[in-house]
């Protein structure tokens, strides 16, 4: 507890010396620029957090290095990019230097300063190293085992490259007419993210680095400790940090052609729209190259959502960011881009995908990647998950980043790429034992590269397809006022979703939850929780605004209660009877999977877990639905604070997702963590007879978590009832 608050006294003399603007009022607060100093400080102090994180992984052995990474990135990204521009690499600094958002004269002092906090921070883990569990490994810059140097240190460039370029195009172009914030909410994600991506997908090839000056830590750490083998040669070091300043000028230099409009806004984007569903589908194929030939299975799934995310928010504002021929084909259906403009970003997204698939293979041989169904599935049940899962990656491309109603003209939705990205999440766990999760035909020829897209790459992209076409079907049925109705007129802003449209919204959602839960459990995935949260926030994202995205009989229970007029009981009980239906349904999906191998795949089945007691399941289920209902009251149901220029909330689904992570991740072995009595019926239809008498129990056990939410939602939100006034906005 001591050290905690000498850190915590540490934090506050720190946050004076970075931001001594905050003692400062009036015009001089106004007027006020950091200095050099300042800004060196508030590089040194990023720099060396996210260097200091990195070493400290390595030197405990831990298996979540880029992900630890990516946090502390993304943490300090958002504390002071405001400050110094939040570089904490040598090669971002390189990239803004020759992009000419950062002057030569700041640029120079802020490569100094990063390497110095390298080094410091390889220092401070060295004496951590020395007594460490560790101890005897050698950590230090050099290629993964069975590696080719040249391999290492082009991945590298590649991955160095793709997060300047993140940071170019999410940190440093100006805010479009159409974001109501000064600022958009999602550049410090993206930037994480991006380590993320290439720290799972490289790491065993180069380290996964991306930055001069944690390579310069790692390089300290390993001279001050360095174990029983030798240290590799300096020329390791040298030529990683070529390469990864390289990709930094390659990333300004591809910049300058994807994003025109920077330099000029009356500039032509036609081309640089065909170049960006290039540049963006050979990312996403290359990751998911890479992911699948080096990577580890525990973690494919999330780097590439994490790509995927991140390059539809860099290209999204030049041409759509769809990245995926099946996404593009669903916006010809809808109506939404013309047939001439849908097969010329096909083909882009085509040749990027070919020319990622020949990149991987060639850097990565011998090592091979194929696409087929594994045992004990066979093709149907892969079609059939691909069509799920490309359904509903479309469909939240068409809600999130399609829809007019989501998307005003001066108040665009910043959630899009977040919602997009997490549907790999869901799918790729749920469903890659089972087709290898590809959702995507771009990723599935350049998978089938051996056999030139002609094997599996074509049946593949025939599922993906009719699940593109499924997901037009889908968005035109829950939002008929898209087609029928021009935005912005009076009667597409006065239009209010039938019962039924509101109900099959609710159906839809619970569906692609419940199933998502279900075949995890029979594919054994071990991330559960992770899968599911990550498909009810696309849910979340994409239905909001239609039925107020619930996708549980228990979440429906809690805002009824709650009244303030945000859910009739009638609307409540018609809800409850979709969402009950859907799970069963969902459960029926999933018995046909467990029906390839009842012998060796997960049983569903609702009933206490671990020897653990109906007693100590149900009061598990009762605290995290209650911290559920209780977030989604909190966080959906509430009135935007006045501070909040835009009325697109960026953060609802994402934190009410998050309760489905924790309660997964906390009580997953104690109850099975459903939360949800749709989810719980839809995974003990199959043994019914066997878990009724714990459905039930735990039913009633998460309907008490709901009531005890809106009980407690009433005490801490008073003024919400205080303050009541009749509900204009629709549902979220």
């Amino acid at each position: 507890a001591l050290y905690e608050l000498v850190g915590g006294a540490v934090a506050a003399l720190l946050y004076k010396a970075v931001r001594p603007d905050e003692a400062l009022s009036g015009d001089e607060f106004e007027s006020y620029e950091p200095s050099l100093a300042t800004q060196c400080l508030a590089e040194f102090l990023g720099t060396f957090m996210l260097a200091v994180t990195v070493a400290l992984n390595l030197v405990s052995g831990s298996v979540a290095t880029a992900l630890s990474a990516a946090a502390a990135m993304m943490c300090m990204v958002y504390s002071l990019i405001d400050v110094s521009g939040a570089h904490f690499n040598p090669a971002i600094t390189v990239a803004c230097m020759a992009r000419k958002s950062t002057p030569l004269r700041h640029g120079l002092p802020f490569m100094g300063t990063q390497v110095f906090a390298g080094l410091c921070a390889g220092v401070l883990a060295a004496t951590v190293h020395v007594s460490a569990p560790t101890k005897r490994i050698t950590i230090d810059i050099h290629p993964g085992r069975n590696y080719g140097f040249a391999a290492a240190a082009f991945v590298e460039m590649l991955f160095s490259f793709l997060l300047a370029y993140i940071v170019l195009a999410t940190a440093t172009i100006r805010a479009p007419a159409s974001q109501a914030s000064r600022r958009n909410n999602y550049y410090g994600l993206c930037i994480g993210s991006c380590l993320a991506a290439g720290g799972f997908a490289i790491g065993a090839v180069s380290g996964g680095e991306l930055n001069p000056a944690v390579s310069a830590a790692i390089s300290a750490l390993g001279g001050m400790s360095p174990g029983e083998s030798a240290v590799a040669p300096r020329i390791y070091l040298v030529v990683f940090i070529a390469m990864q300043l390289a990709g930094g000028l390659l990333a300004a230099t591809v910049f300058r052609v994807t994003h025109p409009r920077e330099l000029s806004p009356s500039a032509p984007t036609d081309v640089a729209a065909f170049l960006c569903e290039f540049l963006g589908t050979f990312v996403l194929v290359l990751t998911a190259g890479c992911c699948s030939m080096t990577g580890t299975g525990a973690w494919n799934a999330t780097a590439i959502a994490c790509v995927l995310m991140v390059m539809v928010y860099a290209t999204g504002p030049v041409s759509g960011g769809c990245l995926n021929p099946a996404v593009t084909f669903s916006q010809g259906l809808v109506g939404s881009m013309p047939w001439p403009k849908v097969l010329k970003y096909c083909l882009a997204q085509f040749l990027g995908g070919l020319v990622a698939a020949a990149a991987f293979h060639l850097l990565l041989s011998p090592r091979q990647v194929s696409l087929r169904p594994p045992e004990p599935f066979s093709f149907s049940h892969a079609a059939l998950v691909e069509v799920i899962y490309s359904c509903m990656l479309c469909f939240t491309v068409l809600n999130c980043g399609t829809s007019s109603r989501n998307n005003p003209e001066d108040d665009r939705n910043q959630f899009f790429g977040l919602a997009i990205g997490f549907v790999i999440i869901a799918g790729g766990y749920a469903a890659g034992g089972i087709s290898g999760a590809a959702f995507n035909p771009a990723v599935a020829f350049g998978m089938d590269i051996q056999n030139f897209g002609l094997g599996w790459g074509v049946p593949y992209t025939i599922a993906e397809l009719v699940g593109a076409s499924l997901a037009a079907v889908l968005y035109k049925a829950v939002r008929p006022d898209e087609a029928m109705l021009a935005p912005g007129s009076s009667a597409f802003k006065e239009y209010r979703p039938t019962i039924a449209t509101r109900c099959l919204s609710e159906f839809i959602g619970t569906f692609a939850l419940v199933v998502t839960i279900g075949l995890n459990i029979v594919s054994g995935s071990g991330a559960t929780a992770w899968s599911a949260a990550a498909a009810l926030m696309c849910m979340m994202y994409s239905l909001g605004g239609v039925s107020g995205g619930h996708f549980n009989p228990a979440v429906s229970l809690a805002v009824v209660v709650s009244g303030r007029g945000k859910c009739k009981a009638r609307d409540g009980g018609l809800y409850a009877l979709s969402q009950l239906s859907a799970g069963l349904i969902a459960g029926g999906v999933c018995a046909i999977f467990y029906a390839a191998d009842p012998g060796k795949l997960g049983v569903l089945r609702v009933v206490p877990l671990a020897g653990h007691s109906l007693l100590s399941a149900g009061c598990a289920e009762l605290f995290f639905t209650f911290v559920l209902a209780y977030v989604v009251l909190a966080l959906a149901t509430t009135r935007p604070p006045e501070s909040q220029h835009s009325k697109q909330s960026f953060q609802f689904a994402l934190a009410i997702s998050a309760c489905l992570t924790a309660g997964g991740v906390a009580v997953g072995t104690v109850s099975g963590a459903q939360l949800n009595p749709a989810a719980a019926l839809g995974i003990a239809a199959n043994h019914l007879v066997q878990s009724v008498d714990s459905l039930v129990t735990l039913v009633m056990w998460q309907c008490c978590g709901a009531l005890l939410a809106s009980v407690v939602f009433r005490a801490t939100h008073a003024h919400e009832f205080a303050a009541a006034r009749p509900s204009t906005a629709v549902e979220k």
